[in-house]
């Protein structure tokens, strides 16, 4: 044992960011602020810990903990100012910060100091028939404001959490609206958006995520390239290419400066700034900096002779985003850049080059792309399951006949034709539209084939974690050197264990039968592996319905079905218990006492506040779930952004 402990030296730094992702995704995941008085001090304390003591397990549990106090106190820094409650139409005005565009509405994200005493950030979906707005722009108007949703089921999406830490306070719609106040200066970005009129462009250079129809967008999920429309590496190293080799060869043009140095430096300093407007200009989302920090370190290996891809390199690049913003771990694009990076390394770390003839080098082409496509699939499945629900059993064939006309024809030809745009050329648009629609209807026949999508049961966080370990120890683990082939091939072996109870516990993973939000409001009942619920829509739990078809593994249906009540009273039996929900408060007076006397009602359920001596154990309270053996989760919120009254 100590023998392989001691082998494990060599990746030590490799473990160090994903050790502290753990503290951090740990404190994002908790049901209640922990009560620390000093996180500060705790912190420094741990670095000292860190520095001092080389005992490997202790070295670990401090990384841990710094992770975790780390978080807490970037959390308590960033203090998003919070709207407590949600409004009815009520006069609003602001500076207009950013525009978004979608294919149902723009969105406008509006700096208003109408409720607080602080600036606050609310995002607001504007009419087509008014006059859209300019960042800059200073807007009044009557709109319908929202306070960001918390979670409705364990391990979901928490849209209060993601909005605090985007700085966003509330969201909502202007019923109308008029600009007093025009803002005169150059937005480059909103420049390029009304100049290239493309959709393509929005999407691929101005990386607006959700400009592309959403019949078009299931398809390209279909057949596994959904990533395509989210600027990260893929959009990096196509555009850094490109710039690589369009100023490489203009100096080479010129004799004096490549006499005296080589051209590839002064071409990769000209590349890189291209890279970092084009950060700019794409809305700097998560993967958008990742995939420029990781191009930025290439950059600087190859400058510097050293190892442009290696291991090292990421885990340094995941480090700096960590510390920068450790909720981005919580970020189902952070995960999945990550998931297929670490993946594609590892296995290519090895490979050496060979001098091959024209016939070998083309099959050696579609080796690389089969296994770069099956790797990244590999590595990401249990995120894309854990977020998305489906897996996309194409995904390797699509990689591998789209992706190429994405890569050199498609993003070529926006990126000239932006440019030409610019200036009132719109050919080169046009033909990579045209290309567009040649590869979607590839993807369209692709994404018709049996079981595309195949749906897949919720996966906890929990879960999810231990494929996350599995796949680490497959990727870090060092090889001792030894006899005993299953402590040679260590890493194998404990990767085959974590995922081996990984998949153990995801199969024996039981659906609730009921839901609940915390006021009770919106409830949903389990018919038939089918959700039922008491009200059809509710825009005040906007969230739950998706948040409860992906835990029940279903796709969600054009139009909710309500449950049958008779008289406001909604009975539901499962085999070891029953239920019964009132709705309104004549329901409860009329009918509270019977049913408190029946001993076949296990739980009582109501919007209303409920207090009976007499069947206190029945009654129950704030956002839960039941289960088949009768067990309860209570879906508990309380956080600093989950807006605490």
């Amino acid at each position: 044992m100590k023998e392989i402990v001691h082998s494990q030296y060599k990746n030590a730094f490799l473990w160090v960011p994903f050790i502290m992702a753990f503290g951090g995704g740990v404190y994002f995941s908790l049901d209640t602020e922990p009560t620390f008085h000093f996180p500060i001090i705790i912190t420094l304390l741990l670095i000292g810990i860190i520095y001092k003591y080389k005992n490997i397990i202790v070295r670990a549990i401090a990384l841990f903990l710094f992770g975790f106090f780390y978080s807490l106190c970037f959390t308590q820094i960033i203090n998003t100012p919070q709207i407590k409650d949600s409004f009815g139409f009520v006069n609003i005005s602001g500076v207009v910060k950013d525009i978004d565009y979608t294919t149902k509405s723009t969105h406008v994200l509006l700096q208003t100091e109408n409720y607080i005493d602080k600036p606050v950030n609310i995002r607001l979906s504007i009419s087509d028939d008014n006059e859209t707005p300019m960042p800059g722009d200073i807007i009044v108007g009557n709109a319908m404001i929202f306070h960001p949703s918390p979670r409705y089921a364990p391990s979901s999406f928490d849209f209060s959490r993601h909005a605090y830490f985007s700085n966003l306070s509330g969201t909502g719609f202007f019923q109308d609206y008029k600009i007093i106040q025009h803002n005169n200066q150059l937005n480059i970005r909103q420049f390029i958006h009304n100049k290239s009129n493309s959709v393509l462009t929005d999407a691929l250079v101005l990386g607006y995520k959700k400009v592309i129809p959403e019949d078009e967008s299931n398809v390209w999920k279909s057949v596994g390239i959904g990533h395509v429309w989210s600027i990260s590496g893929f959009h990096m190293t196509l555009v850094g290419g490109w710039l690589f080799a369009l100023f490489y060869l203009l100096f080479r043009c010129f004799p004096y400066v490549t006499k005296r140095i080589p051209a590839k430096y002064p071409a990769i300093i000209c590349a890189w700034i291209g890279l970092l407007f084009y950060l700019f200009i794409s809305g700097i989302s998560v993967a958008t900096i990742r995939a420029f920090l990781m191009t930025t370190i290439i950059f600087i290996a190859t400058i510097s002779g050293r190892n442009i891809l290696s291991l090292r390199n990421a885990a340094l690049v995941f480090l700096i985003i960590f510390l920068f913003n450790p909720f981005y771990v919580m970020n189902a694009g952070f995960q999945l850049s990550f998931a297929a990076i670490f993946g594609l390394l590892w296995f290519f770390q090895d490979t050496k080059y060979i001098k091959r003839n024209r016939i070998n080098k083309f099959f050696h082409y579609l080796y690389i792309s089969c296994m770069t496509a099956l790797i990244a699939t590999i590595f990401t499945m249990p995120f894309i399951i854990a977020h998305f629900g489906y897996i996309p059993i194409y995904g390797i064939i699509g990689n591998i006949v789209i992706l190429p006309i994405f890569s050199f024809i498609i993003m070529p030809l926006i990126m000239i034709g932006t440019i030409c745009a610019v200036f009132g050329n719109y050919f080169f648009n046009n033909l990579a539209d045209y290309v567009y629609h040649f590869a979607l209807e590839i993807a369209q026949n692709i994404s018709v084939l049996p079981h595309a999508n195949i749906s897949m049961p919720f996966l906890s966080n929990s879960i999810l974690i231990l494929y996350i370990i599995g796949f680490l120890f497959l990727i870090f683990t060092v090889k001792p050197d030894s006899k005993n082939i299953l402590i040679k091939h260590i890493n194998y072996v404990l990767c085959f264990g974590f995922m081996l109870i990984a998949s153990l516990a995801y199969t024996t993973t039981t659906k609730p039968l009921f839901y609940a939000t915390p006021d009770h409001d919106l409830v949903a009942f389990n018919v038939d592996n089918k959700l039922q619920f008491n009200k059809s829509k509710s825009s005040k739990h906007f969230f739950a319905f998706d948040s409860w078809y992906k835990m029940n593994n279903e796709i969600k249906p054009d139009k909710n079905k309500k449950y049958k009540c008779n008289h406001g009273l909604c009975f539901y039996s499962a085999e070891k218990w029953n239920l019964v929900y009132m709705k309104d408060f004549t329901t409860i007076m009329n009918n509270l006492e019977k049913i408190c006397d029946d001993k076949d009602i296990d739980f009582i359920v109501s919007p209303f506040e409920i207090n009976s001596e007499k069947c206190k154990a029945k009654i129950l309270n704030d956002g839960l779930l039941i289960y088949p053996n009768k067990s309860i989760k209570k879906i508990i919120n309380h956080r600093p952004w989950h807006n605490q009254h």
